[in-house]
């Protein structure tokens, strides 16, 4: 019953690696937390919420290619991090969060992006509590 929940909620692309998605997004929180401690919260926020909504919006609405992504995709990834993070960390905060994660997403060609996602906005999260 298992599998047919994994097979029946993964993407066509994956379907010779079920779940492989999900190890990635686990390896990449895993490492975060390890590497960042509490500045994995907002990398977890968008990554869940960012790559979710961009997929949805991306492939329904998707139309302007950039970077071998959809524009809108990109623009959903962005804005619905953005609106989730407001009021926890602020506007500052939430845009910097934000705009890393869709901008890693983006770029994202030889890492998966549920790997490079946490990673990139857990030490963005990092570096900016330095300054």
């Amino acid at each position: 019953m298992l599998y047919r929940l994994v097979y029946f909620f993964e993407r066509e692309e994956n379907l010779q690696k079920p779940a492989v998605q999900a190890f990635w997004a686990n390896l990449g929180i895993s490492l975060s937390f390890l590497l960042f401690d509490r500045c994995v919260m907002p990398s977890v926020v968008v990554l869940a919420v960012g790559d979710a909504f961009s997929t949805l919006v991306g492939v329904k609405h998707g139309r302007r290619k950039l970077l071998g992504r959809s524009l809108e995709g990109s623009l959903a990834f962005f804005l619905s991090s953005l609106l989730v993070l407001l009021f926890p960390y602020g506007f500052l905060k939430a845009f910097l969060f934000s705009f890393v994660g869709a901008l890693t997403e983006l770029l994202s060609r030889k890492v998966d992006d549920n790997l490079s996602i946490p990673l990139a906005v857990s030490l963005s999260c990092y570096l900016f509590k330095l300054f």
